[in-house]
């Protein structure tokens, strides 16, 4: 039996890159700068112009914990910081993911004995995010309680 011959799409391939590249071979050095600072002012204004646009992205956002730690303890380690998926311009997300402007959000968690009605992380991230809207939250976000004793978990950890 004889090989296959080598399927044709790769020599065209070939020949429409060689015919794209055949206009910027052989050209001076001014040439190529020209170019390479076309392709600069392109892409730059490309981005300013996709950071204007809103989007939706997931963040780990830090968070400060709340509550009387010579009285109670918490179940269970709190995370420092919990992931959330935020709405909002290219400009604030990116702000947001590199890590400027990021205060952490300060949770206060309730006493023993009365389970929260609802999650209390949303309205510390909302103050915390500002103009980026908060889409979502984790889904154990509600399941942050405190146990009665002094002795913290952390402490525990370390014996």
């Amino acid at each position: 039996m004889r090989p296959a011959p080598p399927p044709a799409a790769s020599g065209r391939a070939s020949q429409v890159l060689r015919r794209l590249l055949r206009p910027l071979v052989g050209r001076e050095p001014s040439f190529y700068r020209a170019v390479i600072a076309c392709f600069l002012i392109a892409s730059t204004l490309w981005m300013l112009r996709s950071l204007s646009n809103s989007y939706t992205a997931s963040l780990n956002y830090p968070v400060r914990w709340r509550y009387n730690a010579q009285r109670y303890h918490p179940a269970r380690l709190l995370p420092p910081s919990v992931a959330v998926e935020v709405r909002g311009n290219g400009w604030r997300l990116l702000s947001r993911a590199v890590g400027l402007h990021r205060e952490p959000a300060e949770v206060r968690l309730r006493l023993p004995g009365t389970p929260p009605l609802r999650s209390p992380l949303r309205p510390p991230l909302r103050r915390a995010l500002g103009t980026v809207r908060l889409v979502r939250l984790p889904a154990d976000s509600a399941t942050y309680y405190l146990v009665p004793g002094s002795d913290s978990l952390a402490s525990r950890n370390l014996d």
